[in-house]
Order: structure tokens, then C-alpha cells, then sequence
């Protein structure tokens, strides 16, 4: 999901943090569950692993123009933040945040398989800069794109057991056992998610998403009606997600009620054309 909250999250602290290149520098935030979530629901289990002892890190290598770079990803310009980085990275070759927030501006470009090896590496350098403790969360998701779900499953495990709050890795864990047909599992790790992101009108994108999938769930048990009023909850929080409007359409097309789903197939072409994407076109006669 890569929410836009986490990123905002990190780069503001980016941004802060380089204000003061010569100060000291400073880790993440980790809150580590006290214990393990285990479903009970199912044989293969989401174990959500425990937070590493504490290790001594080394100080992180900086560089000046760290502070420029981070504020060029909070602002969305990432080609121009990569050009940033790599610059960084030329002149100072083991500076770990420079390689974790160009893995990052890789990502938003979906360059995925050039960001995976630059996020493990500012995590191998053992340096302790800020952010840190997030990095497994970008990790996951690359592995994810990538396709390799065991790695991505290890990631988002590792983040959520140092980072009690994050909501986006356990979303991570839901889409992985979806894929994985791990129904209950999913179930466990998107309820969690809801919680997570409560009621905060900022993130209304994330939780329609999260209820959006916990509607799919329910089409797999073959509960159309539980999942049509989950992807209604999903669209009273983002009337946008023209996603959900096609799925209400085609439940309304199972139940043969024709004029409902030409609604709801309007309603998907107007959203798609609110945030800029292209309609779908009509079939040809």
C-alpha cells in the first residue's frame, strides 16, 4: 500500500534531522509487542516476529545535501530526488540514509529491482541513522512487487515486531495471505490494520483500501451481501476508489440487477476521470 502517511512520516523526519548535520545522530521509534500474533484460525500462521536484541550501531555518515534530497521526496519529485542521492552517494559512498532514501525514490518510480539491494545495504551498514527502523517496511513492499512473497513476508514480520503501530506492514501481511489463499490469516492481519488506522480523517485512502479487502474476503466465502456493505463503507471514505465501484458492479450484474450496475459503472468512469484516469472505453459494436 505504501501509504502516503508513512512516507510523509519519514521524509518530515528526514528533513528536521538534516537541519543539523553535525549533531548526533538519532534512531527510529520501536514499540515491540510484548508478544507474538498467532492465528488460530489456520495452520500456517502469521507469527509476527519479535523486535532483534538491541545492537550497537555505528553513527550515521552524513552529507549536506541529505536535507534537499528528503524534501524533494516529501514533495512527490522523485526523479529529481534520485539525482540527489546519487550524487550523494558518489561523493560519499557509505552514507546508509542516502542508499535507503534512494531505494525509496526507486520504488515511487516503480524501479523496484534497483531499490530491494539499496534498502538491504543501508541495513547492513550497521550505521544508525533516522528512519532506520522503517526501511523493512520498504523492503517488504519491493519483495512483494518482485514476487518474492517469502522474503516480503520476513520484512513486514520484522517491521510490525519493532513498530507496534504499523498499519501498512500488517496490510502487507493481509495481501501476502490473500495471495496465498490464507484466507483467515488475511482476515486477522487487515482487522488489525483497521484498528490501527482508527478513525483519522488522513487516512481515509488507507482504511477504504483495508475495508475494500476485507469485502473480497467475504466474496470468497461466498458472502456477497456481507461484502457488498463492506465495499459501501469502503466508498462512503473514498468516493474515488473506482475499483470498488466495479466490484459492486459486478455483484449487482450476478444478482441480474441490470440498471444498479449500469450506476454503479457510471459511478466508476467518474471517479476514474476525478483522479485522472483514463475511462474505460465502450466495446466496440
Amino acid at each position: 500500500m505504501l501509504s502516503s502517511a508513512l512516507l510523509l512520516c519519514c521524509f518530515v523526519e528526514f528533513a528536521c534531522d538534516e537541519s543539523s548535520l553535525r549533531a548526533a545522530p538519532h534512531g527510529g521509534f520501536a514499540i515491540a509487542p510484548q508478544n507474538p500474533i498467532e492465528s488460530q484460525q489456520s495452520a500456517a500462521v502469521i507469527v509476527i516476529e519479535q523486535a532483534p536484541t538491541p545492537i550497537t550501531l555505528d553513527p550515521a555518515v552524513l552529507h549536506p545535501n541529505l536535507g534537499v534530497a528528503a524534501q524533494l521526496l516529501a514533495s512527490r519529485q522523485f526523479a529529481d530526488s534520485e539525482i540527489v542521492l546519487r550524487a550523494i552517494l558518489k561523493e560519499e559512498p557509505r552514507c546508509a540514509r542516502a542508499e535507503f532514501l534512494l531505494g525509496v525514490a526507486l520504488m515511487k518510480q516503480k524501479q523496484y529491482g534497483q531499490a530491494r539491494p539499496l534498502l538491504e545495504a543501508s541495513l547492513a551498514s550497521g550505521q544508525d541513522f533516522a528512519g532506520r527502523k522503517q526501511v523493512d517496511h520498504f523492503i517488504g513492499w519491493a519483495c512483494y512487487y518482485l514476487g518474492d512473497l517469502e522474503s516480503s513476508k520476513r520484512a513486514f514480520q520484522s517491521h510490525v515486531g519493532s513498530v507496534a503501530t504499523a498499519d501498512d506492514s500488517y496490510y502487507g501481511l493481509a495481501v501476502i495471505a490473500i495471495d496465498e489463499d490464507r484466507i483467515a490469516d488475511a482476515q486477522l492481519a487487515l482487522e488489525r490494520a483497521v484498528e490501527l488506522i482508527g478513525q483519522n480523517p488522513a487516512r481515509k485512502q488507507d482504511r477504504s483500501k483495508a475495508l475494500a479487502r476485507l469485502g473480497d474476503l467475504e466474496l470468497r466465502r461466498e458472502k456477497p451481501t456481507e461484502a457488498m456493505a463492506l465495499y459501501e463503507e469502503s466508498l462512503e471514505l473514498w468516493p474515488d476508489h473506482y475499483e470498488v465501484w466495479a466490484k459492486i458492479a459486478r455483484l449487482y450484474e450476478s444478482a441480474n440487477r441490470t440498471a444498479d450496475a449500469e450506476r454503479a459503472r457510471a459511478n466508476q468512469q467518474a471517479a476514474m476521470q476525478r483522479v485522472g484516469r483514463a475511462p474505460i472505453a465502450d466495446p466496440a459494436p
